[in-house]
C-alpha cells in the first residue's frame, strides 16, 4: 500500500480517527507522517543513545587498547561498558563527545536522591539525636529536637 499524501513510498504508518458520525483512516510513510505532525521525536533513553553512537566504529578503534585490562575501544564500542575503571581514562580522548552527549555534561555526577528519601535521612538523623539527648536527660536539648521534628510533620517524636 502506498502513502495517500506523496503516493510513491510504502505506508509505514496506519493513522486511524474516530470522531461521531465520521470516521478518517490514513496510510502515510514516515516523511509524509512527519510533516503533518503525526510523529514525535522519541526521545532515546541513554543506553538506546549510547548504542546509535558506538555504532560509528573505525579501523583505528581496534588499536586503542586499555593497558589495565586490554580492552580495546572497537570491543567497548560492540559491548557497551568498560573492562576496567581504568577504561574511562585510557578511553577518555575517543569518548569525550559521546560523554558531553549522553550527559550533557563532560562529566557524570550521579543521580541526587529524591526528596522523600532526604527528608527521611533528616528525621531519622533527628531521632538519633532525640534518643542521645533523652539519655544525657539533657531535656531542653531534647525539647528543641522534638520541635524540629514536628517541622517535618512527624508527631510521634519518642
Amino acid at each position: 500500500m502506498l502513502c495517500d499524501d506523496c503516493k510513491k513510498k510504502p505506508a509505514t504508518i496506519f493513522f486511524k480517527e474516530v470522531l461521531p458520525g465520521k470516521v478518517t483512516e490514513l496510510h502515510l510513510c514516515e516523511a509524509c507522517a512527519q510533516k503533518r505532525g503525526l510523529m514525535m521525536d522519541k526521545k532515546l533513553s541513554p543506553f538506546e543513545l549510547l548504542q546509535k553512537l558506538l555504532q560509528k566504529r573505525s579501523a583505528k578503534d581496534e588499536q586503542v587498547i586499555c593497558q589495565v585490562c586490554y580492552l580495546s575501544l572497537a570491543e567497548f564500542k560492540r559491548q557497551g561498558r568498560f573492562g576496567c575503571s581504568h577504561c574511562i581514562e585510557h578511553f577518555r580522548p575517543y569518548i569525550e563527545n559521546l560523554i558531553k552527549q549522553i550527559h550533557q555534561s563532560s562529566k557524570h555526577v550521579g543521580r541526587r536522591p529524591k526528596q522523600g528519601a532526604r527528608k527521611s535521612f533528616k528525621v531519622f538523623k533527628l531521632r538519633e539525636e532525640l534518643r542521645r539527648a533523652l539519655e544525657k536527660e539533657a531535656y531542653e536539648d531534647a525539647a528543641q529536637i522534638r520541635d524540629r521534628l514536628k517541622d517535618f510533620g512527624v508527631d510521634d517524636a519518642e
